[in-house]
């Protein structure tokens, strides 16, 4: 009896005892001798800071990429005149990094519009994943073409730009023909090589033997050309009748390692600049009251309660300040354009956890750094 008696008067003191840690807590947070409010403010700037120098050097690798991308650089083309088997090279579309593949030949004959009668096109025929390829070149992402598309002429920028026509306007042929302008494909003059800048283009079936096979990837897988090469139907045995594979814009360079660029970002090492940074933060916050801290430890105050007290006041403004700080990347992953949103959102997460984790570890390691039998210390040097 007398030992069940000792047992519920030890479990009654520790709820007697964590009921005042926390209602001390609570004083100390509602009366500002925690400086919650002005902890919560600063840690809120580390956070933000720390997320948005991520997001910026995130976006800025991604306009790299965007930018190589659009350019052409990751497109590539297989060249063997009358040698591309079309079907083969439109299976290419379903290898790992590759967006859209398809095969495009010139044909025999040029186009004449009744709006310039004097001035023919080259016209090309291409296969529905060529059409696509060429419809999505200037652009990171690939899209599937409507049935409208698929049915109609192809025009490049220039060559509409000089008609006069539009997407989805009907145009007269010379021979009073009519012809439905399915889409424009914007192909600019910055470096790139091909017969499709200045041209009509004819969507045909996946059927037959072409001229040129065009593959869109990102990220570019390594083995690019021998891949490529398997659009190829038979090779001639002289050696000097071979295929070629080539960048459609060599302009920015070979390969770009967008690897590298993540790993060599500034930011690499935010999340340990941020959880130092709020460290200092929590330390100072606790620190500044050791004097009040070594009172109560002389008073008769548990140490480990002080800690207790302590950690319940930090996580009211280490929670806070999270919670306000979420919208950010909430509203960078419905606003952020291009691929991996929830990628980006994690990578902005991480400092600013480490940020909450580190000024909970500086609150902690201040109040344990707090001595009684430095009381008198802390009072001569008092501010």
């Amino acid at each position: 009896m007398s030992a069940a008696r000792n047992a519920h008067g030890s479990k009654h003191q520790t709820e007697m005892r964590l009921r005042g840690v926390a209602g001390e807590a609570v004083r100390d947070i509602l009366s500002g001798t925690t400086h919650a409010l002005l902890c919560t403010v600063a840690l809120m700037a580390i956070m933000v800071a720390a997320a948005g120098a991520e997001l910026f050097q995130l976006r800025s690798i991604g306009d790299r990429i965007d930018d190589y991308v659009s350019s052409g650089a990751s497109t590539y083309v297989v060249e063997y005149p009358g040698r591309i088997d079309a079907r083969s090279c439109e299976s290419l579309a379903d290898a790992p990094g590759v967006h859209a593949a398809g095969a495009i030949r010139t044909a025999d004959s040029r186009i004449s519009f009744a709006v310039l009668p004097s001035t023919s096109l080259p016209l090309l025929e291409a296969t529905p994943g060529a059409v696509q390829v060429l419809a999505s070149v200037n652009g990171r992402s690939t899209r599937a073409l409507t049935k409208s598309e698929s049915n109609g002429i192809w025009l490049s920028g220039q060559a509409a730009e000089t008609l006069g026509l539009t997407s989805g306007q009907t145009a007269r042929l010379t021979d009073d023909t009519p012809a439905t302008i399915a889409g424009v494909y914007p192909f600019p003059e910055d470096g790139r090589s091909s017969n499709a800048a200045y041209a009509v283009v004819q969507p045909v079936p996946r059927d037959g033997v072409f001229d040129e096979c065009l593959v869109k990837t990102w990220p570019v897988p390594d083995s690019i050309e021998s891949l490529a090469l398997l659009s190829v139907g038979t090779v001639s045995d002289d050696k000097d009748d071979r295929p070629t594979v080539r960048q459609l814009n060599t302009r920015l360079g070979a390969r770009l390692d967008s690897s590298a660029l993540f790993a060599s970002r500034a930011t690499a090492w935010m999340p340990l600049v941020a959880g130092g940074a709020a460290l200092a933060l929590g330390f100072a916050a606790v620190w500044i009251r050791r004097l009040e801290l070594a009172s109560a430890l002389h008073c008769g105050v548990p140490k480990p309660a002080l800690v207790l007290q302590i950690m319940m006041e930090t996580v009211s403004w280490t929670f806070a300040a999270t919670m306000l700080c979420l919208p950010l990347p909430l509203a960078v992953m419905h606003l952020w354009e291009g691929t991996a949103p929830q990628q980006i959102v994690d990578l902005m997460m991480r400092p600013m956890l480490a940020a909450a984790l580190g000024g909970l570890a500086g609150a902690t390691v201040a109040v344990l750094c707090v001595r009684e039998r430095n009381l008198f210390a802390y009072f001569k040097r008092r501010i």
